[in-house]
């Protein structure tokens, strides 16, 4: 296992590395110690790694053959797989002597692909789960990294230099033969997830035949020093080996979301900086088609099997000129290789015998062979009535109950869609039908701005549905319904909030504040002191704050070398907490700031009882507010306004149909309360927002 120091944004700096060396000297501890002071324990399929404080696993394709091979001892070994493969590499090799142009095969290959998106429920953009112009933009990259095309990044003018005349492409159909883009976003309702975990439940329940499609799995890794890593290809009928094909459950690519795509293609997407141009995945897909790394995986005197590949001692990082690892043997390093681990943008050259190392495993290896004959490039079944729908925004208004959510309503019938019925609502409960009309031929598209909801505070999720296109069932329900997570800020009934912070060993790092709705800092702390390694951690920070009524707070906590409180330097936390122990806020591995906001005794979340069957429109608002009560039977006989601060500002009876048109011109802008009574009873109170 190689490492990488990665950029400020997602890595320890040298800062704590010269903080540690400084401390170790000041104890004339050994330079033993030191070293063991500077590394960190990882989990990597099951087992615990020490790697280098600060650094990344740019690949773990080589552990993940140790563990799939634990896992199935018939699965070949490198050597066995190598005995295999060396006299059809041979014969490619031959094959491309004979031809008449110098590394040509016969015909360009394509490879179907299905991006599997694997998310919590964010909205489309938000952190893993991201926008298909992300995706879109690695299979460019590919494609322009494996054919080698001139005036790309993908571009050399090395002599062995190879268009390796593979190509990638988004697949034009699902398993059931319907039409689709190719990529695939699966809320799986866990934000990371652990190499363990990708392997026995991610994998077995999002694959798409593997002897059909590529699939690449975009995930959250749980490890987050880890970039991506492949499954190997297997052999097949080699006479005296038994022939495992290896786990076809398992067979893909995983990539970590923000090593994912270019940034030079599509800005708008989540990258991190030096491994932002998708080279990570062109990286992965040569393991996958059975390229080593190019020091071999062990050094000077090991074997990658391509002999234009110079030796290399081990891997390369960053964007070294004239590295000579091996100085016994002809040649640099190769740091250009994509099979090396340097920088993104320094990558630009897969070579002859690497070209022909995957052309003899697209021609021979089990699950490789035959996507040349797949049909996922075929496109699928286009339903005459079919139309789809993203939550696109909810919009949540900032210290209140309310949202007003956005979504897309696609077109992806062959006739025009004209009309749909959308239902939607939070929880699954008091669900609201919106009856769209329009006119959008195929995959034409309209954002639609639905009414203001409001639901209380804590997390929730939010689904709007697709009952029927053109008055009619729609023909394709895979795609009719999309449900995000969200927050909604809560609501505590005391006006004492107890904080708790336990620090990590780096307390120079961290600063924390609590403000009010305007920002001013009411309580702030740190820059606190650094412990020794060789000490205990310092005992728990406590404090409490005293908060007014009717107000929104947010608590944020900072580090200024991005890595948290938790967990490689000691396991710290921060709380906050009422006085009867329920947590407002807490945790511990943020990176490099997270925020937290809570309401004290306000009306915005205290008082909400809105009634299935009175609803107000529009909502927000700048002149009329209708008040529509579906049951003429609750209609009520007085309402009053109510502002944030808990004052009255308007009290009418409701006398005529006149009166549930209510003027709210002359408010000021902000959020209000409409009081609904009867019998000199309260029935229900609706939020409303005056523009």
């Amino acid at each position: 296992m190689e490492l990488i120091s990665l950029n400020k944004k997602h890595t320890h700096t040298m800062k704590k590395i010269t903080f540690l060396l400084v401390l170790t000297l000041h104890f004339m501890f050994s330079a033993a110690f030191a070293q063991v002071s500077n590394t960190q324990e990882v989990m990597l399929f099951g087992k615990k790694k020490v790697i280098k404080a600060g650094s990344i696993i740019r690949c773990a394709t080589t552990e993940y053959e140790d563990y799939l091979k634990s896992k199935n001892p018939n699965r070949l070994s490198t050597t066995e797989f190598e005995q295999w493969i060396a006299p059809k590499v041979n014969l490619e090799k031959n094959k491309q002597a004979n031809s008449s142009k110098a590394f040509k095969t016969n015909a360009v290959i394509t490879i179907p692909v299905v991006v599997h998106i694997i998310h919590n429920g964010d909205l489309l953009g938000a952190d893993e789960n991201i926008f298909d112009e992300q995706a879109t933009s690695q299979i460019r990259v590919l494609n322009e990294d494996f054919r080698k095309k001139i005036n790309t990044p993908g571009y050399n003018t090395n002599p062995v230099g190879a268009d390796v005349e593979i190509e990638f492409a988004l697949a034009k159909r699902d398993p059931a033969g319907v039409l689709s883009n190719g990529i695939d976003h699966v809320n799986l309702e866990q934000e990371s997830w652990s190499t363990d975990d990708i392997n026995t439940i991610v994998k077995p329940q999002t694959q798409w035949d593997p002897e059909k499609y590529l699939n690449i799995w975009v995930v959250k890794f749980t490890n987050t020093e880890l970039l991506g890593y492949a499954q190997f290809p297997s052999a097949s009928g080699l006479s005296g080996i038994s022939a495992d094909s290896g786990s076809a459950a398992t067979d893909g690519v995983v990539i970590g979301y923000a090593f994912f795509g270019s940034s030079s293609y599509f800005p708008g997407g989540t990258y991190v900086t030096n491994y932002d141009k998708g080279r990570t995945t062109s990286h992965e897909v040569g393991h996958w088609l059975g390229l080593r790394h190019i020091w071999g995986d062990g050094g000077c005197g090991v074997d990658d099997f391509c002999n234009d590949t110079p030796n290399a001692g081990q891997a390369n990082e960053g964007c070294p000129t004239g590295v000579d690892s091996c100085p016994a043997s002809p040649g640099l390093d190769m740091i250009e290789n994509y099979m090396d681990y340097t920088n993104d943008a320094c990558m630009n050259i897969f070579t002859a015998d690497q070209k022909t190392r995957m052309i003899t495993v697209m021609n021979n290896s089990i699950r490789r062979a035959v996507l040349k004959t797949s049909d996922a490039l075929i496109p699928g079944v286009v339903f005459a009535n079919d139309a789809a729908t993203i939550v696109l925004n909810l919009n949540i208004i900032p210290c209140s109950n309310s949202f007003i959510p956005v979504i897309k309503i696609i077109n992806k019938g062959s006739a025009r869609l004209t009309a749909a019925s959308i239902t939607y609502g939070v929880d699954n409960a008091n669900l609201q039908t919106y009856n769209w009309t329009g006119n959008l031929a195929n995959n034409e598209s309209q954002n639609i701005t639905l009414n203001n909801v409001t639901t209380s505070g804590g997390n929730h999720n939010f689904t709007a549905t697709i009952t029927s296109a053109n008055a009619t069932t729609d023909q394709n329900s895979n795609n009719n319904s999309n449900t995000v997570n969200f927050d909604i800020t809560k609501n505590y009934g005391t006006n004492t909030v107890i904080f708790s912070l336990q620090l990590d060993r780096f307390g120079t790092e961290t600063t924390w504040e609590l403000t009010n709705a305007t920002g001013t800092k009411l309580y702030q702390g740190g820059p606190y002191t650094d412990t020794p390694t060789n000490s205990p951690l310092p005992a728990p920070i406590k404090t409490s704050f005293n908060l007014p009524n009717n107000g929104c707070y947010t608590f944020t906590i900072f580090d200024t070398e991005m890595d948290g409180i938790c967990c490689d330097y000691g396991v710290g936390f921060y709380t906050l907490s009422t006085p009867s122990d329920e947590i407002i806020a807490t945790g511990g591995k943020f990176g490099e700031v997270e925020s937290k906001s809570f309401i004290i005794g306000s009306l915005a979340t205290a008082d909400i009882t809105n009634a299935k069957s009175v609803y107000l429109y529009p909502n927000p608002t700048s002149n009329i507010l209708n008040l529509v009560v579906e049951n003429k039977l609750e209609t009520p006989e007085a309402y009053t306004i109510i502002n944030s601060l808990g004052q009255i500002i308007k009290t009418k009876k409701i006398e005529t149909e006149e009166d549930l048109r209510i003027n709210v011109s002359t408010l000021s802008q902000g959020i209000y309360f409409l009081k609904l009574s009867k019998n000199q009873a309260e029935t229900s109170t609706v939020k409303f927002i005056k523009k």
